[in-house]
């Protein structure tokens, strides 16, 4: 299982990069992580992440209505998002280059 502490450090951009391919509600962010291996989240976790990035002005959300059931809330992400996921983008890689020159040296 993902560490909480290190998912915190990721976990908001990973859900715009979700977000920024493609329009899409709360379930169905919650169903994509689980199937790319981030098997704890909730509902109850990504809902207020996604009230964080609104307030932060990162994403937009509009309400649609759906083909079974009532009316889904879809977000979009913002101009600010983008330059906000851009940016994480070179941090993520940043992080995980040096990481990995420090985990390739292995324990001796």
């Amino acid at each position: 299982m993902i560490e909480s502490q290190m998912l915190k450090g990721v976990i908001e951009g990973v859900i715009l990069h979700i977000i920024k391919n493609n329009e899409t509600y709360g379930y169905e962010i919650v169903e994509e992580l689980k199937n790319s291996g981030f098997y704890a989240m909730t509902e109850g976790t990504v809902y207020p992440i996604l009230q964080r990035l609104s307030k932060k002005g990162y994403i937009f959300g509009a309400y649609k209505k759906s083909t079974i059931g009532p009316k889904r809330k879809y977000y979009y992400i913002s101009p600010k998002g983008r330059d906000y996921l851009d940016s994480f983008y070179k941090s993520f890689d940043e992080l995980s280059y040096a990481t990995g020159n420090v985990l390739s040296k292995g324990i001796k």
